[in-house]
C-alpha cells in the first residue's frame, strides 16, 4: 500500500484546502471530478517536475459508508466541545489537500476539480494558505515544532499499520480553521506571549516545566500514553490571511489514532476534567472542524473505479 502523496513529505510553500458537501453531485460524478483532478495533477507534475505537486483526498464518515463496505477501526465524526470555550463541528463529505511550491498550480488543481461541477456542490471552505517566513504561524511563533521530521517517524505517526488490512497506509484527518484576533494578541509583550504558548518566540524552545504555566498551549496539547510517552500527530497546518483582518491558521493533522486528537481537544477546551483550558483560545477562535479518512492510493483507486 502507498500513502497519498501529500501526507508524508514536509509541507510545501503553498496549499489549498477544499471542504465540500456533495449536495446535487452523485457519487459517480464525484468519481469523475476526482479523476479530472488527478489527471490534471499528473500532467502538471510532468510539465513542472520541480513544483513539488502533491495531493490527498479524504472522506467524511457518512460518505465513506456509501463508498466502501468496510470502515477503519476508530473512524467516526468529530464531537463538538462545550467547555470554557465552544468548538463547533461542521461535517463535510470530501476534504481535498492540494500542495505545491507554486500558488498558481494549487489554483489550477482546484479549478480542475470544480470544472463542470460548481453548481452541484456546496463549498464550505476553500482556504488559500501559505508558508509564513520560517514556518511560523501569524502569531509569530513557529508552528509544528514537535512534528516528527524523518520519513519513518512521520509514517509511524500518521499511517494505519499493516494489520489494518485494506486500510493500511491510510490516515485519519482532522481539519479545522482558527481565526486569529491579532489586534488583541499584539497587545501582549513578547514574554507574555511566550507564557501563553509555552515556548520562546524566536528560537521556539519549550519553557522549563517550573516556569511554563499549566494552561500554556504546549502544556495543554501534549498527550501521553500510559507509559508517559508523548503521542504524536503529523501537522500540515498553514496560515492564511488578507489585509482586511481575515487571518488565522488552517489546522490540519494526519494520524493513525483519532483518540489522540479527542484527548488533545478535551484538554484544550477544558472538558478533560481538570478544570484547565488552553489560554491561546483567548486569542484564536475555532470556526469549524471535522474528521475524515484518507485511504491509501490503491484503495482510493479502487473506490474511484467502482
Amino acid at each position: 500500500m502507498t500513502a497519498q502523496s501529500v501526507i508524508l513529505p514536509l509541507p510545501s510553500d503553498h496549499a489549498r484546502f477544499l471542504v465540500i458537501r456533495l449536495k446535487d453531485l452523485s457519487i459517480k460524478q464525484l468519481q469523475q471530478q476526482l479523476q479530472q483532478l488527478f489527471s490534471t495533477r499528473d500532467r502538471l507534475i510532468t510539465q513542472h517536475p520541480h513544483a513539488q505537486i502533491k495531493t490527498a483526498v479524504a472522506f467524511g464518515p457518512e460518505l465513506w459508508a456509501q463508498l466502501y463496505s468496510q470502515t477503519p477501526n476508530g473512524f467516526k465524526q468529530l464531537e463538538a466541545q462545550h467547555g470554557a470555550f465552544h468548538m463547533p463541528v461542521q461535517p463535510a463529505d470530501v476534504f481535498i489537500h492540494i500542495a505545491s511550491a507554486r500558488a498558481d498550480i494549487c489554483f489550477a488543481l482546484s479549478q480542475a476539480f470544480f470544472e463542470g461541477a460548481r453548481d452541484l456542490v456546496e463549498v464550505l471552505d476553500e482556504r488559500v494558505c501559505f508558508r509564513y517566513f520560517d514556518g511560523r504561524d501569524i502569531t509569530g511563533f513557529i508552528d509544528g515544532t514537535e512534528n516528527p521530521q524523518f520519513p519513518d517517524d512521520r509514517a509511524e505517526t500518521a499511517l494505519l499499520p499493516e494489520d489494518a488490512g485494506v486500510f493500511a497506509d491510510g490516515s485519519f484527518v482532522f481539519a479545522q480553521r482558527y481565526a486569529h484576533n491579532l489586534e488583541k494578541w499584539k497587545k501582549l509583550k513578547v514574554d507574555a506571549q511566550e507564557q501563553v504558548m509555552g515556548r520562546t518566540k524566536l528560537e521556539s524552545i519549550e519553557l522549563d516545566d517550573d516556569v511554563k504555566p499549566e494552561n500554556a498551549h504546549v502544556a495543554r496539547t501534549v498527550v501521553e500514553d500510559e507509559e508517559g510517552e508523548e503521542m504524536e500527530i503529523l501537522r500540515h497546518s498553514l496560515p492564511y490571511g488578507d489585509g482586511k483582518g481575515d487571518q488565522g491558521l488552517f489546522f490540519l493533522a494526519y494520524t493513525k489514532d483519532l483518540s489522540i486528537l479527542d484527548t488533545m481537544l478535551a484538554r484544550m477546551f477544558g472538558t478533560s476534567g481538570d478544570g484547565v483550558h488552553d489560554r491561546l483560545l483567548h486569542f484564536v477562535t475555532p470556526m469549524d472542524g471535522a474528521y475524515y479518512f484518507a485511504p491509501s492510493e490503491e484503495l482510493l483507486e479502487e473506490i474511484l473505479e467502482s
